[in-house]
């Protein structure tokens, strides 16, 4: 049991570019819990609020007790500093930006937190446009920083790169979603991470144990699902179909079906009515991931950019194997050939080998499976948020405590 306090104060700040993704459970779902322990909550975003104030996601925090909107980078945040970076010296840029920056720090402080949790969707953009720990940096809020994906492919440009070392130097804790994530930081910004911490997304499938195995009474398709965004630079489900376009994928009894949204949905689309793919289907979005898993036998993602797939943690609970590229944490917590299988490379003939050796043991997914579900549950906390929040208020209280200190 958690007391419940009052005087303990935190403002969550993300960098999500969309009103809501799968990156923003984790800090909404520990701003919920540390708001009913009593402290006091504020949420903020680097973009417009108006642009996600209307999701039901914003929506029910406010519902739940938490300040929305206090800390707003306007749209006229944007369009001036745009303005002068493009049509003004560079000293009157830097001016404008400076004053800018002062402002949203201004914005921070009238929330009154002791501890500010910066979100991040990748582990750079929070210091892009607008510069969250700087921000708090003006203010004097210390804070957190959360990284949700770490690329190969994306690293910092040199001139700034300095700068986003001291954000992380100065963090009181850098939290990572996988240890692939906090190795491949530690490397572009050629810094160790003592501060470092590795914590788990919620997941929203599984939670009661692992879902009946599909009944195919009268049907020997083998039904496959990717779910993700439909964000081919970073789910790879162009290296999917690829595959699928194989002369051996098209006349095996194999149904892929494809769930999310995303700007690319069409343009992926009309590539599988290009290759000629009957048994590929997009699904779209659906509210309950359960529902999926109860129809289909195996997940299979190409991701060329991962934390730790949420895709996957959600069909391993439910007790259905993964066949996977490696990517991010994905191999962190599947063992090839006993929980899935893992495509040693983001490459179709990576993806094409792993899944044969998937399909040659087909017979053995329903086991496969309940291991999946079994090893998953050992590596991934029950409630990842509650545990989050347990983190937070204890870096909270430490940071009050220092500040008390330091006035005596």
């Amino acid at each position: 049991m958690h007391p419940e306090r009052s005087q303990g104060s935190l403002l969550f700040l993300t960098s999500c570019p969309i009103a809501w993704g799968g990156s923003e459970e984790l800090w909404a779902g520990a701003a919920t819990i540390l708001a009913g322990r009593g402290f006091r909550i504020h949420a903020g975003r680097s973009e417009p609020m108006r642009w996600g104030r209307r999701h039901p996601r914003w929506l029910a925090l406010q519902n739940g007790g938490i300040g929305i909107g206090r800390f707003n980078v306007s749209q006229w945040d944007r369009a001036v500093v745009d303005a002068f970076n493009r049509f003004c010296p560079e000293w009157m840029s830097r001016a404008v930006w400076l004053a800018r920056d002062y402002r949203l720090a201004l914005l921070a402080r009238l929330c009154r937190p002791q501890l500010a949790v910066i979100s991040q969707g990748g582990t750079y953009d929070g210091m892009e446009y607008v510069w969250l720990p700087k921000i708090c940096q003006l203010a004097g809020i210390p804070y957190v920083i959360i990284c949700q994906k770490s690329a190969e492919t994306e690293w910092p440009d040199d001139r700034l790169r300095d700068f986003k070392r001291k954000f992380f130097q100065n963090a009181e804790r850098v939290f990572f979603v996988s240890e692939h994530n906090r190795l491949v930081t530690s490397q572009q910004m050629a810094m160790d991470f003592p501060h470092g911490d590795v914590v788990r997304n919620p997941y929203m499938a599984g939670t009661e144990g692992p879902l009946p195995w599909p009944d195919v009474t009268g049907d020997d398709t083998l039904r496959l699902a990717c779910v993700g965004r439909m964000w081919p630079k970073e789910k790879g489900q162009d290296l999917l179909l690829n595959v699928l376009a194989r002369e051996r994928w098209r006349h095996r009894p194999v149904e892929v079906n494809f769930y999310g949204e995303g700007p690319m949905g069409r343009g992926l689309e009309e590539m599988k009515n290009y290759l000629k793919l009957e048994r590929v289907h997009f699904r779209g979005f659906v509210q309950d991931i359960s529902e999926v898993w109860r129809t289909h036998h195996a997940l299979v993602l190409a991701s060329r950019a991962e934390g730790l797939p949420l895709a996957q943690v959600e069909a391993m609970m439910c007790g259905r194997p993964a066949i996977m590229t490696i990517a991010g944490g994905s191999a962190e917590i599947l063992v090839e050939g006993e929980t899935g299988f893992i495509a040693e490379a983001q490459t179709v003939e990576a993806l094409d080998a792993a899944m044969e050796r998937a399909w040659q043991r087909r017979g053995d997914w329903k086991s496969i499976g309940l291991r999946a579900a079994e090893s998953v549950r050992k590596l991934i906390p029950e409630n990842p948020c509650e545990v989050f929040a347990e983190k937070l208020a204890q870096i909270h209280d430490a940071v009050v405590q220092r500040r008390n200190l330091n006035k005596t």
